[in-house]
């Protein structure tokens, strides 16, 4: 495939010469393969130059907002999402083929497609995870600015739920460069800065840890209004300790049966749920049996609102941090929990032995694909009543033996201290 070839059709011809009057004589000047005036009459490299300059301005431009703050390269110089940088490759496609020359537009081309269809701009999205306290922080912080009375963190929670809404669904601004801030509330602010600064294509998830209520994600939806990010992050509430995966059900009900939120996540909603501190909490089987009880329900709940749910699993590497056989803990889920797809976190310290190497990449992959296939052609049963019963018994037991240990036992910190390595 020459670069220099001219025969394409009519609508590749027309983006060419579009891209041809508009471009700058020193657009190029980055790529020696470049350095001269493209002519008109080679199509491809001129649509394809124009991709590489992008391509380059993308990535100067967010290296300079992320060590300044500030760039100088124009965000319309850029690529800002995944469907911008597919547009002209998909052009080059379907004039190839059109032209028939399939054979090279199934060749590397095709592949140069999938790749950038399944990485995007940044290789992987990054999620951000904060916690809810953080974010009551900084909105307590700006009721108190604007002297509306009590300040939000003495408010019921329906009077957050109320004020919120009324915010969300207003036009003005709720604070300016004068807040008051402290180092926390900064940090907070900052990272929605960056959010939205940077293409959006780079983030996936803001995942809220110590999520309890429907006003924790309402105040992560306000906030990245205020901060002013163009394509907002889709919000993951984080339901951690045993009481809260009690309450995670009513809880997202809630949050489905607000008009304004129904709206805004068009019908998908991920939820995730810790397995560490759910343990660290409980003990591993209360919290192993509460996990699986709050995924039925929250199952139940998105099903009566029309919600396609996705199930995070925050799991850990550990058995006491729910760890265990990649393929097993698939299977075990509830049905209905898993539908083709779900989210699961690798900590740090099992990297090495999941994805260390190639051939274990793949192996782990291949398990992670297989269960979930499997989870769904061939679903497991749900539980009897009577062994229900008898799980919520040895539930409440097992709690308060753990409890009584880890909680109320003086001499237990010193023993595990002692017991395990730092």
């Amino acid at each position: 495939f020459e670069l220099s070839m001219w025969r394409c059709t009519d609508e590749f011809r027309a983006k060419a010469d579009e891209i041809h009057r508009n471009s700058r004589k020193d657009a190029a000047k980055h790529y020696i393969e470049f350095w001269k005036t493209i002519p008109p009459t080679e199509p491809y490299r001129v649509i394809l130059g124009d991709v590489r300059d992008k391509l380059y301005h993308t990535r100067e431009r967010s290296r300079q907002l992320l060590s300044n703050g500030i760039s100088d390269i124009p965000e319309e110089a850029t690529f800002t999402n995944v469907e911008q940088f597919l547009e002209p490759l998909e052009l080059c496609y379907r004039s190839l083929c059109s032209c028939g020359d399939r054979p090279i537009a199934d060749g590397s081309l095709l592949d140069f497609l999938r790749q950038v269809s399944t990485f995007g701009l940044s290789l992987v999205r990054l999620d951000i995870r904060q916690e809810s306290e953080r974010h009551t922080d900084v909105l307590d912080a700006i009721t108190k600015h604007l002297d509306i009375g009590s300040s939000y963190r003495d408010w019921s929670e329906e009077g957050r739920q109320e004020w919120l809404l009324a915010e969300l669904s207003g036009k003005r601004p709720l604070f300016g460069p004068d807040l008051p801030k402290t180092e926390e509330i900064s940090d907070v602010l900052d990272t929605f800065k960056v959010i939205s600064e940077l293409p959006s294509d780079c983030f996936g998830a803001y995942i809220i840890s110590m999520a309890t209520s429907p006003s924790d994600v309402l105040a992560v939806e306000l906030l990245q209004r205020e901060c002013h990010v163009k394509n907002p992050l889709r919000v993951v509430p984080l339901f951690e300790k045993l009481a809260d995966l009690e309450a995670a059900p009513a809880a997202v009900a809630r949050l489905f049966s607000l008009d304004w939120y129904k709206n805004r996540i068009n019908g998908k909603q991920e939820v995730m749920i810790g397995y560490s501190d759910s343990g660290k909490d409980a003990g591993r089987l209360s919290a192993a049996w509460e996990l699986y009880k709050a995924q039925e329900e929250l199952v139940k709940v998105a099903k009566e609102y029309g919600v396609k749910l996705t199930m995070f699993h925050g799991r850990g590497g550990t058995v006491g941090r729910g760890g265990g056989p990649t393929h097993l803990a698939i299977l075990s889920q509830p049905p209905d929990t898993v539908n083709g797809s779900l989210r699961v976190t690798v900590q740090g310290e099992v990297i090495e032995q999941s994805f260390g190497e190639e051939h274990l990449c793949f192996r782990t992959l291949q398990r992670f694909t297989a269960a979930t296939l499997e989870h769904g052609m061939n679903p497991p049963v749900s539980p009897k009543p009577e062994w229900r019963a008898l799980l919520d018994e040895m539930a409440v037991v097992a709690t308060e033996e753990y409890r009584s240990v880890v909680f109320q036992e003086p001499r237990f910190v010193e023993y595990f201290r002692l017991a395990t390595p730092e």
